[in-house]
This record gives C-alpha cells, sequence and structure tokens, in this order.
C-alpha cells in the first residue's frame, strides 16, 4: 500500500475495513505501532488474559483473511485456548514460561498435557491454532521477533475423519424427533420448541450458532425457505420440508404466547433467561437431554451430530454431493465427501454393485 500525504499508516488500514471493523480498531489500545509494542509488553510482562485477549481480537480483526466476518464463536474458542496456555505457563506473579522467552518445546509440552487430559487431537489442534494466532499478535507488537509456535506441529488423529465422527442411523434419528412430543405432553411450548431444534439440526443440518442466530423473520413459510447466516457471515437460504414448515408453524403459534421481545426464533424457557434467545449452551443441553434419554453414548451428544446425520442422509436420499455442500453451506464439495464415506449403506451398495459387475457373466 502507497502512503497517502497526511494520513499514518495505520488509518490507511483502517480505511479498507468495513464501518464496523474499523470502529473497533480505531477505539483499540492496538491501533498505533508505538503505543501496541508499549501496550503488549505490559500485557505479556504481567500475563494479562483480558489485554491478550483484547490484542488477540484486534489483530485477527485487522490482519486475518475474514477481518471483520471473523466469527464470535471462533473468537470464544481462540479465548479459551489463551487461558489454557496461560494456565499452563503459571501464575503472573511467578510464571514458569514467561511469554517473551517461549521456545518450541513448551508448545509441545503443553500439546502433550492437553492429550493427557483426554482432549482429542481435533480439541488439541485447536487449542494450537489459537495460541500460534495469539505468538503472531505479539510479533505483530513487535514484543516478539517471531512466531515461537510456527514449527511446531498438532498431533495426528489416528483415526480417519469419517471414522471418528459418527451420524445417527435413521431409525434413531426418527426415534430422537419423536422424544419432544413424548417426554413433555404437558408442557407443549417446550415439546414444540425443541422438536424445531432438533429437526432444523436433524434434517436441513444447521450448525449450532447458526440455529440459535435464526430470527423469526427468517422464517418464510409462504416461500418455504429459511434464511442462515452462516460461516464468515456468509448468508444461504435453505427450503424448508413440510416436517419441518409443519413444526415452525406449531413452535411460532405457541411462541406468540411468550410474548417475547426477542426476534429470536427459538427462545429459552429457563426462570433464567425467560423469552430471551436460546443460547449455544442450552441448545446443546436440550440436545443432550434427547440424547441421554434414548441412551446414546456421550461422544454423540453434540448438536454436530444432527447435522452429520442431516448431511449423510441428504447425500443417501441424492448421491449428489453438491446438493449437500449446497444445503449444509459448505465452502468446498470436497468438505461435504466425509458425508459419502460416513454412510456404511452407500460403501455396501458400492461392493455390491462391484461383485455384482464382477460375476454376472457367468
Amino acid at each position: 500500500m502507497k502512503p497517502k500525504s497526511g494520513l499514518p499508516f495505520s488509518d490507511q488500514l483502517v480505511e479498507t475495513l468495513s464501518p464496523q471493523a474499523a470502529s473497533l480498531v480505531l477505539a483499540s489500545r492496538w491501533a498505533s505501532a508505538a503505543n501496541r509494542r508499549r501496550e503488549g509488553l505490559r500485557a505479556a510482562h504481567a500475563q494479562d488474559a483480558e489485554a491478550l485477549t483484547d490484542l488477540l481480537f484486534s489483530y485477527l480483526r485487522l490482519k486475518s483473511s475474514k477481518g471483520g466476518r471473523i466469527s464470535e464463536l471462533t473468537l470464544q474458542h481462540y479465548a479459551e485456548s489463551l487461558r489454557k496456555f496461560l494456565a499452563f505457563t503459571g501464575p503472573p506473579e511467578s510464571p514458569q514460561y514467561a511469554l517473551n522467552q517461549l521456545e518450541p518445546e513448551v508448545f509441545e509440552v503443553w500439546l502433550l498435557e492437553l492429550q493427557t487430559q483426554g482432549l482429542s487431537a481435533s480439541s488439541v489442534k485447536r487449542h494450537l491454532y489459537g495460541v500460534r494466532n495469539l505468538m503472531r499478535a505479539l510479533a505483530w507488537a513487535k514484543v516478539l521477533e517471531n512466531d515461537p509456535s510456527a514449527s511446531v506441529r498438532p498431533p495426528a488423529e489416528s483415526e480417519a475423519a469419517h471414522t471418528r465422527k459418527s451420524a445417527l442411523s435413521a431409525a434413531t434419528l426418527k426415534a430422537l424427533l419423536a422424544l419432544p412430543a413424548q417426554m413433555y405432553p404437558n408442557h407443549p411450548t417446550r415439546a414444540a420448541r425443541d422438536s424445531v431444534l432438533l429437526l432444523l439440526g436433524g434434517s436441513l443440518g444447521l450448525r449450532a450458532a447458526e440455529l440459535v442466530g435464526l430470527d423469526v423473520g427468517d422464517i418464510e413459510l409462504t416461500l418455504g425457505l429459511v434464511t442462515v447466516r452462516g460461516k464468515g457471515r456468509k448468508v444461504r437460504q435453505v427450503p424448508l420440508t413440510q416436517r419441518v414448515s409443519r413444526a415452525l408453524r406449531d413452535w411460532l403459534s405457541w411462541r406468540s404466547g411468550l410474548k417475547a421481545t426477542s426476534p429470536a426464533l427459538l427462545l429459552s424457557l429457563s426462570a433464567r433467561n425467560h423469552a430471551g434467545r436460546l443460547t449455544t449452551k442450552g441448545a446443546r443441553d436440550i440436545a443432550a437431554g434427547y440424547y441421554q434419554a434414548l441412551g446414546l453414548p456421550p461422544e454423540v451428544w453434540g448438536l454436530h451430530t444432527l447435522r452429520r446425520t442431516a448431511g449423510t442422509q441428504l447425500y443417501r436420499a441424492t448421491r449428489d454431493l453438491h446438493v449437500v455442500a449446497d444445503v449444509l453451506g459448505h465452502a468446498s464439495v470436497s468438505t461435504s465427501a466425509i458425508y459419502a464415506k460416513m454412510d456404511s449403506q452407500v460403501r455396501r451398495e458400492g461392493l455390491e454393485a462391484a461383485e455384482q459387475a464382477l460375476w454376472e457373466g457367468d
């Protein structure tokens, strides 16, 4: 970028951002290079989690490829990784490892410790990437000369992705979707809400953040469409099936009686947040209750299990990865390929067809 007369370089960078992202940067203590280094040194020396998180967020918004479009969920994950790493390095007053004197081996020891705590290889990898972005932010602030974690590699998965991540069978999904009405016959409002939550995840494949981020205005029952704001704030429209449309009409009828001021489609029914937007944790807890009622193991209790199930069922019905990618909001068809691998029925049919072709001439 060529300098413009009368404009500091940091101001020129801000001009390239969206108004919202620009306001975040300008209001930040990290806006100027001199202030960034001074505040960065202080935060690193004190191992100040709040200040370091603020530095990390400012760096990601300004320097990452997604910039101002980076999701709040990603920021939360990276903040969690930062806190875990600071807990590992030791208390601020007497840390075992100072942030400005880290060697690659420190990160490797930390990754081993995370694995001994029972974290999966994918979770360990996510934490490494979160802390790696912190190191890059400190290098951006001139606190570090370079990223000391750059040569560190995350642990490899021992299994292929499609064997690690399970989807529910068609029979199990049907049983799950029938549970809200069975478990809450005297609480039709809850049954209606939970049915919509499970259907949007298990039939349409919405992500957790997409589910709780839906507003009533995103539902167009006449056209049979729902507008979904996905990763990177990309917007897509997903068709509503007849079953999902019926469940939505039922829930919207019960929802109107709650007199909610929130525009959210899915509302909390807890005393603490009654008629407020359902949180991601709340949605996960709801799904976990139904998984547990079916006797399913804890490793499948996540909302993403519903999304994987929707993807698998959609591929089984269409055999078209482009349709799967379009409905689930995948940036690449290659991402959707895992649903073909996860479906054992598809593989079995392929083997049977190959065997038949081999022997049909006999």
